[in-house]
């Protein structure tokens, strides 16, 4: 199954074959995946990538299943297949108790079919920086992640409410990516932060601040916004709009 759920993301997604290779090496698995088929084949597919999410200080954490990867052969849309693939996976997490499912829409048109078909309520609205290469110089630039740099980012992430966790090897990952595009992870005045270069120019996008304030260097443009959507499992407990959900491997 690996072989045809790599074949749809080749033909729906505009990813390098590096960043390909990484994703279906170490985030794909078949307990994960879910599919819908027709004609003898998988015609869609799509991950759900298991993670915990803080509440509040002292209290246990949620379990949230992320939605990646979500894609339907261009002959095959229309047809209802992404949406047996989604239904497939909201069972799945309610058989496994899980409290809410997150997701990143593509844009607009997808956030309104996940509203329209599931119910998805937005959440985590933030505003990223776009920053110039010039900007970014005057930051070191870390070569990789060390068991304190780790330790770092971790505390960070536990220490704020509704944010969800990331490992070690999540961490790995997301760094590798950020590489890939000639970004990282990055020392500055006020603590960490990891951002990748905006493909075709000289611009970095920040994707997330660790163990400080965010920069305090200015954009030299618009800041970019990043929308999440949630969707109610297990736990009915509406999530606040400031769900902290960067880093996700998409």
């Amino acid at each position: 199954m690996i072989e045809e759920c790599r074949h749809i993301w080749e033909r729906v997604f505009d990813d390098s074959e590096e960043f390909i290779e990484l994703y279906f090496s170490r985030r794909w698995s078949a307990e994960n995946t879910f599919v819908a088929m027709a004609d003898g084949r998988v015609v869609a597919q799509a991950q759900c990538l298991s993670y915990k999410m803080t509440v509040s200080f002292g209290e246990p954490m949620l379990n949230v299943g992320y939605v990646s990867g979500l894609a339907t052969l261009p002959e095959y849309r229309g047809q209802g297949h992404a949406k047996s693939v989604m239904q497939q996976m909201h069972q799945w997490l309610s058989d496994h108790a899980y409290d809410y499912c997150l997701l990143i829409p593509a844009d607009d048109d997808a956030a309104a079919w996940y509203a329209r078909h599931f119910g998805y309520t937005p959440c985590a609205t933030k505003h990223k920086q776009l920053l110039s290469a010039e900007q970014m110089a005057a930051y070191i630039q870390l070569p990789e992640l060390t068991p304190h740099l780790i330790y770092t980012i971790q505390h960070d992430l536990a220490a704020t409410p509704y944010t969800v966790q990331h490992t070690a090897d999540d961490l790995a990952d997301q760094l590798a990516v950020c590489q890939m595009s000639g970004g990282g992870l990055y020392a500055t005045p006020d603590g960490l932060l990891m951002a990748e270069r905006v493909w075709g120019s000289d611009d970095y996008l920040v994707l997330d601040n660790f163990a400080g304030q965010e920069s305090r260097v200015e954009s030299h443009e618009s800041r970019v916004e990043s929308h999440g959507m949630y969707l109610p499992i297990g736990n009915k407990v509406p999530l606040p709009h400031t769900v902290r959900m960067t880093l996700m491997l998409e």
